[in-house]
């Protein structure tokens, strides 16, 4: 799910948190690339999705979580939580995903800021566009 080709940057937003929104009008700004979005809080994520992502973002599955949530200071800090319970969160607690993410050829991770994107595209400027998008 978290492939991409060429162009194409995948893009996982929470429409219920404003800074994310304000992330995916910068991401739709970017020069080039085609914007595959998948908003989080309408479209659930499967353990597997989110195991894949873990692994595309190369980091554990806690680190998937904003450890600043409200979800998690109340339920997963300081316990002993196994991973398997942890991916039934984020399934059920979108809101403790950590977002925006972004996922493209060159580059996967989360996006600390709005304003990171405009460095992203400056690396994505010098990155040759694809020969699908070549005119």
């Amino acid at each position: 799910m978290f492939e991409v080709e060429g162009n194409e940057i995948k893009f996982l937003y929470n429409s219920n948190k404003l800074g994310d929104r304000e992330t995916l009008a910068y991401v739709k700004s970017l020069h080039q690339h085609v914007i595959n979005e998948l908003d989080i809080y309408q479209n659930e994520l499967s353990p597997t999705q989110i195991s894949e992502l873990a692994n595309k973002l190369d980091v554990r599955i806690i680190d998937l979580l904003d450890h600043n949530s409200e979800y998690f200071r109340e339920n997963i800090e300081g316990n002993d939580v196994e991973e398997s319970d942890l991916l039934t969160i984020i399934q059920k607690e979108r809101e403790c995903l950590k977002t925006p993410i972004l996922i493209s050829k060159h580059v996967s991770k989360v996006l600390d800021s709005s304003a990171e994107t405009i460095s992203l595209d400056m690396v994505f400027k010098e990155i040759p566009p694809s020969d699908e998008t070549k005119n």
